[in-house]
Formats: structure tokens, sequence, C-alpha cells
């Protein structure tokens, strides 16, 4: 009889799982954050991810974690956020439909497709953008995804401040806690505050953004933009590098998630279905 080798049950339990979860898969989705502990799983507390990841794994009818390409904090907001997952090879055709019918009307999935097994929703992306918005007269509709802030504001001010801060630089003066791995620059691409017909609007895109920076410049940015500090204070306290120093953080809501940017040959990917 020919020597058969032992398969212990971790190994048989590894194997199986090598056949059902052997595919990656980005999702493209959007959500309105406003009753949302964030994107990130927390005790506690609801979030975007624990959403999705719930209703991932009662479709799919197997444990499965998504990986966020950010982590927006407690009621901001996202009209474009890519995840991935790895999971079945075979999953149902029509799982965005799925998805969407069991999420709540909160979170909306665009689009799910497969992609190299080496892309990575976090850490392949090499921009990402966010606008922020402000509304003049006070409108119970959005109250959600706007700070309303009546105050004229000097916008040729703020724009000084936007152009100081683009290229590659230390934001620690705009951080909120510990900066990751130590390092503090970002490379800001576009810095622009423009006028809308509700109000002001900020537009912003980097390689990589600090926790609350976007909202730190924003609420330093509008201090100069009421008189209460001028442009060259805003280079100082930017320069110097303390948190201390800058203006309170602008509010949640007015914050969006709107873009994020992939190498080529990392996006490269196919519809399911």
């Amino acid at each position: 009889m020919a020597w058969q080798p032992c398969v212990s049950g971790l190994d048989k339990a590894a194997r199986s799982f090598t056949r059902i979860c052997n595919m990656r898969y980005q999702i493209e989705l959007a959500y309105e954050g406003t009753h949302f502990g964030g994107w990130q799983v927390q005790n506690n507390t609801i979030t975007v991810q624990g959403e999705i990841d719930k209703a991932l794994s009662q479709v799919c009818n197997q444990t499965i974690e998504t990986m966020g390409c950010g982590r927006t904090d407690a009621g901001v907001h996202a009209s474009y956020f890519v995840a991935h997952f790895d999971g079945p090879e075979n999953i149902p055709i029509d799982l965005d439909i799925r998805l969407n019918k069991m999420l709540p009307n909160s979170i909306g999935i665009k689009k799910i497709t497969a992609v190299n097994e080496d892309f990575h929703a976090r850490f392949s992306a090499t921009r990402r953008e966010y606008h922020y918005h402000i509304h003049r007269s006070k409108n119970p509709f959005t109250a959600n995804t706007s700070w309303w802030l009546s105050t004229e504001l000097n916008v040729a001010a703020m724009n000084q401040c936007a152009v100081a801060i683009i290229g590659k630089h230390p934001f620690q003066a705009f951080c909120k806690g510990e900066i990751p791995n130590g390092n503090p620059m970002c490379e800001v691409f576009i810095a622009e505050w423009t006028i809308t017909e509700a109000g002001y609007t900020f537009q912003i895109q980097a390689n990589r953004f600090l926790r609350n920076m976007v909202r730190a410049l924003v609420g330093t940015m509008v201090e100069v933009g009421q008189g209460k500090i001028s442009p060259a204070n805003f280079e100082a306290i930017f320069m110097g590098g303390s948190r201390s120093e800058a203006g309170a953080s602008a509010p949640a809501q007015g914050l969006h998630l709107t873009d994020v940017k992939y190498p080529k040959a990392s996006a490269e990917s196919n519809p399911v279905g």
C-alpha cells in the first residue's frame, strides 16, 4: 500500500480556505456619514466598514473583512470610496445589487470588480481628494453635509494660504494625535478655495493625509478669511509645526472624500457579472 501523507484538520481547513477564498475584489462605493462612527470597525458604534463586512459575510457565507482606502472620521462623507476584500471565486454576479438591498440607504455600492492580487485599496493609492463645503444661508437640506457659516469670508486671503501648502511639506501643525510612522510629510497637488452658489468649497488633493488634517486646515484658513489672523500668521503656524497654534478643526459634516487615484497597472480590473 502506498504511503499517504497525514493531513491535519488545520491543513484541511487551510486548503479549503484557499479554494474558496482565492480572489481579490475592489468595491467602489459612496456613503453619507452622519450616523456612522467613521469608516473603520470600532466597538460599540455603527461604522461603514462594519455594515459592509456584515453584509458581505452573509452573502458569501464566510467571514469577509474589507480594507478601505482610508479612515474617515465620524460624520465625514464619501462620494467616492474604494475598498478591497478577498473572497470566493464564484461570488454572485449580482453581488452589488444584493448588498445594496441589505445595506442602509446611507451606503451605496457602485461597482465590484475582480482585481490583481497585489492591489491594496489603501497602500496602492497614489492620490486622494477631499472637498470641504460651507453654506452661508441656513438650509435644513444641507445641515448634515455642509458647515453653516453665515460670515462672509475673504477668499483671496484664504487662497494665499492654499498656495502656501502646495508641494511637499511637513503637516504636523494640522495633525490630531500621533503622526503615523513619525512621518509628517505630505505632498499637496491641488489646494484651492472657490465661491459657490451656496457659499464656499475647499478642494485639496494630496498623496496622503494626516489624521484630521483637512478639517484643521479649513478651520485655520477660515480664521484667515474672517480676518482673525493674516496669511502671514497662517504660514508661520504652518512652518512652526505646533497644533496648539493652529485654529480649531472645522466640523466633520462639511468634509467629503471625492476621489482616490491608483496607478494604471494596479487599477486593472474585471467587472463582476
